[in-house]
């Protein structure tokens, strides 16, 4: 049986519908090609199976960390050892069989297989703290997070596993943090100045990380991988941007650099990388903070400059992003208008309501972005 996501099956089940009501195919064929395909089910069931088998894990650690200190090294780095094999062995194991399974077994056994991916690749990490640990070794977190993300993604690559690149992902954003190539507050405080070609380039291996990520993610292709490398990348070029031309004028650049990309005309990455540098980067520019030199000081038609620098910002990117709606990016769109609204509900009316009255707010609020979300939706679906 063929497995499909729910809007790839709205799709069909659509088409099919016109198919019978031109009279191209009868009720009972109609039947029989939806019989072929089922929603992929990914999201629930697979919070349900990381949360049993970390559990599991969690109690497996539990146990034998109550007698840690008392066995022999040897024995604790094989028990860690043996722990990552037999998770991964089991995942090999478990997506074979769910190759040549079919229907709600199949599913289950690809959950089931990522699961234990993901397992393996958290009992190799914290195999390495442990280990440097028992034999006083001294390792610096970003050194050891380094040598876990090779683990990560070379997995990611053998597998072509997804959640790997997403895991690697998320630990490749901390590394970067900790070795000081992503500051993207320091932009507040980043000054215009003189600096060599090299300082931009430095460090060089957060570099290599961000290409070594975007190779795993031509041989994976998933959209959801792509964009967050697209933000990874964002956020590094902006933080090396920063040491040549401040803060503010960095910010500028991006989002006008992204204003432009998203009209890009027939090119669907060049129009969602744009959105994405035009809403991230045009958020930071609706605080006053992120505004530093003479230029955007003094008052302008009466009002403070650094109130009327982040006002204009907010109505622009508010604009650009309700056009890119009616143009087809509803997702993108909507998230950034809803944000924004959300940065100056919490900015100016929070704080000044009874908690009680704030979070009931709020709630209603996120309901009607909701539901607006879902009629656009609709809307565009119509049109097209």
């Amino acid at each position: 049986m063929n497995v499909l996501r729910k809007k790839e099956m709205d799709f069909l089940s659509g088409e099919i519908k016109l198919w019978k009501e031109q009279s191209i195919i009868t009720q009972e064929q109609s039947e029989n090609i939806l019989a072929l395909y089922e929603v992929k089910e990914r999201n629930f069931r697979m919070i349900l199976f990381i949360a049993g088998l970390v559990l599991l894990g969690l109690g497996g650690v539990s146990f034998i960390a109550a007698h840690w200190h008392e066995l022999p090294k040897i024995f604790r780095v094989c028990v860690i050892a043996a722990g990552y094999l037999i998770s991964l062995g089991t995942a090999s194991f478990v997506r074979r069989r769910s190759q040549s399974d079919t229907g709600q077994a199949g599913t289950k056994g690809l959950s089931s297989y990522k699961s234990f991916l993901l397992l393996a690749s958290l009992i190799f990490g914290t195999g390495i703290f442990l280990i440097t640990r028992m034999y006083n070794y001294k390792l610096a977190w970003h050194s050891i997070t380094g040598w876990w993300l090779v683990q990560i993604l070379i997995t990611a690559v053998i597998f072509r596993e997804e959640w790997q690149l997403y895991l690697g992902q998320v630990f490749s954003f901390l590394y970067l943090i900790s070795i000081n190539a992503i500051d993207i507050f320091a932009l507040e405080f980043a000054n215009l100045s003189r600096v060599s070609l090299l300082e931009i380039f430095s460090p060089w291996n957060a570099f290599v990380l961000i290409i070594a990520l975007w190779a795993v993610n031509y041989f994976i292709r998933d959209r959801l991988a792509f964009n967050a490398n697209m933000l990874l990348t964002l956020l590094l070029i902006a933080s090396r941007m920063s040491l040549a031309f401040g803060g503010t004028w960095t910010l500028i650049i991006l989002v006008l650099a992204g204003a432009a990309l998203s009209f890009v005309p027939k090119s669907h990455d060049a129009e969602i990388f744009g959105l994405l540098m035009l809403g991230l980067f045009g958020l930071l520019l609706t605080w006053g903070e992120f505004w530093s030199g003479e230029i955007f000081t003094g008052k302008i038609f009466g009002f403070e400059a650094l109130n009327f620098w982040p006002v204009c910002t907010a109505l622009i990117v508010a604009v650009l992003m309700l056009v890119n709606v009616f143009r087809g990016h509803s997702s993108i769109g909507i998230l950034f208008c809803v944000l924004l609204a959300a940065r100056y509900f919490f900015d100016h009316f929070f704080g000044y309501m009874p908690k009680a009255w704030g979070f009931s707010l709020t709630g209603v609020i996120f309901l009607i972005a909701g539901l607006f979300f879902g009629k656009i939706k609709d809307l565009l679906t119509r049109k097209k």
